[in-house]
């Protein structure tokens, strides 16, 4: 069943709403554009690798929103200057457990882990209007619930590539919940040496799309899409 609705959401994220990409020009960098055409509308300018989360095409050009500078941007680029995440190979799933779950390919091993969400270990922060609606967690942002409490979080990622063991920080799995394990998604760029970790994960209005970016063995980013 879980292998059924993981097919369900692939299918709704790549078609229906969008999926991450990277960007991908011969000139190493590609303009950003207000509107889809040419013209004088450019508003920002992204280098080669960059995330971010692509929308269907209209005509010659792909809708995009990304993150700069700690803000969430969204405009429109020339629908070729993408690679989307999962053209490059994938690391499938070897074990699917309810808490935990394992990929692997040749030399390269990827554990995620969940656990209960424990609200004594965390700082809520409600609503002033609406109580029962929480504002922030730990003081921040949060991913997964419309303002519930969570049930689920991510408890580690771990990746193991060759004899090297590399744990992802606290910071890159904080503040995401109601953690899917069966959505999860690998895929690996051998020739740049970068492994991307991705997966929807949902209570169901609090429906997000996380993805992690890991280079030549260091961690190097995240970037979190609500995928609508």
């Amino acid at each position: 069943m879980k292998t059924f609705f993981s097919i369900c959401w692939t299918l709704v994220s790549c078609f229906v709403y969008g999926q991450f990409a990277i960007i991908q020009d011969k000139d190493g960098s590609c303009n950003v554009r207000g509107t889809p055409e040419t013209g004088n509308n450019i508003i920002d300018k992204l280098n080669n690798g960059h995330l971010v989360y692509a929308f269907e095409n209209k005509g010659n050009w792909t809708n995009i929103d990304y993150s700069k500078g700690n803000k969430e941007l969204n405009g429109n680029i020339y629908k070729d200057r993408l690679i989307f995440i999962s053209s490059y190979p994938e690391i499938p799933i070897k074990t699917n457990e309810t808490t935990r779950v394992v990929l692997e390919k040749d030399s390269i091993q990827i554990i995620l882990t969940q656990q209960n969400f424990e609200k004594n270990k965390h700082k809520l922060t409600f609503n002033k209007e609406y109580k029962d609606q929480i504002q922030l967690i730990d003081n921040k942002k949060y991913w997964g619930t419309d303002g519930g409490i969570p049930k689920t979080e991510y408890k580690s990622i771990e990746l193991f590539i060759g004899k090297t063991k590399v744990v992802l920080p606290k910071i890159a799995i904080a503040n995401l919940y109601e953690v899917s394990l069966y959505n999860t998604q690998v895929n690996y760029n051998k020739t740049s040496d970068i492994i991307y970790i991705q997966s929807m994960n949902s209570d169901g209005a609090g429906s997000y799309e996380v993805i992690w970016k890991i280079e030549k063995g260091t961690y190097k980013e995240r970037y979190i899409a609500y995928g609508f």
